[in-house]
């Protein structure tokens, strides 16, 4: 199963990029020595934590100059960089152009610059989940960020998280402490949209920009995890593909979700989680 060391690190690089880290508060996350954290992620993807970290930092920078980002201090600082000239040393070294050039010739010809999510590890069958609990909910409002996402960008989700928590929080109206990540408007792609917020008391006094649903009355399935937040991917990947078929449970064409609660540590990714799998009444 997973939450190893390395998967701490990837998740964490991923929501946490556009922070201040170095070595040391990489390898407290993963709660091994710097050593053990070097070795081990080399041995996994065969690269530096270093280099993963300037990688996802690079490549958030080039798809908001890609859509035109204005200010190239603004995108340097938002992806963790402390200044102009490490950011441009950077961004040249990777992409062969300063990101004022970069920009302006992405905007010419988009496909000149295909840019790639970093790599996503495949999911695997966790052999020890708990029975779920059925437990009846609702209506909910909730409002937060969203985005659609598919296989190649869901790796970009922690950032969503990140982008909400450093910019709108609290959020004006929130009646506790749990967080909801709400999955809804499935394609037949594999895309979806997801929503990182939280329950609210009503919509009066949000941000314009923020996306509120209302979700009716329901029973759900329940699935409590325990482990790390690196483990989600295996846990809803098990849920799916194994539990559900498994189990001849059939989930109703509607939302569904994660529920972080206040024990969550969204900084280490402990705390446990879970995963609400809507069903017709």
């Amino acid at each position: 199963m997973a939450d190893t060391p390395v998967d701490r690190v990837l998740w964490f690089i991923d929501g946490h990029y556009r922070e201040a880290l170095d070595l040391d508060r990489m390898a407290e996350v993963a709660g091994v020595s710097r050593f053990h954290l070097c070795r081990a992620f080399a041995a996994a993807n065969g690269g530096t934590v270093t280099g993963r970290l300037r990688e996802v930092r690079l490549l958030a920078a080039a798809r908001q100059l890609a859509a035109g980002a204005p200010d190239i201090l603004t995108v340097a600082l938002a992806c963790g960089y402390g200044s102009h000239a490490a950011f441009t040393r950077a961004f040249r070294s990777r992409f062969g152009l300063p990101p004022d050039r970069f920009r302006t010739a992405a905007l010419a010809d988009p496909s000149r610059f295909p840019l790639p999510e970093t790599a996503i590890m495949q999911p695997t069958i966790l052999q020890n989940l708990p029975p779920p609990r059925t437990e009846r909910l609702g209506p909910l409002r909730v409002a937060g960020l969203s985005g659609h996402y598919d296989l190649s960008t869901i790796g970009t989700i922690p950032a969503l998280w990140q982008k909400l928590v450093m910019e709108y929080e609290p959020l004006p109206g929130r009646l506790d402490g749990v967080s909801l990540g709400v999955c809804y408007a499935g394609d037949a792609e594999g895309g979806f949209d997801y929503l990182a917020g939280a329950q609210v008391s009503g919509f009066d006094g949000l941000p314009a920009e923020l996306t509120r649903l209302e979700l009716p009355a329901r029973s759900y399935l329940v699935f409590a995890w325990p482990g790390h937040i690196s483990e989600i991917r295996n846990l809803v990947h098990t849920i799916w593909n194994h539990w559900l078929p498994t189990h001849c449970v059939t989930p109703a064409r509607a939302p569904d979700f994660e529920r972080y609660p206040e024990s969550f540590d969204g900084a280490t990714g402990d705390g446990g989680y879970e995963i609400w799998i809507p069903l017709d009444d």
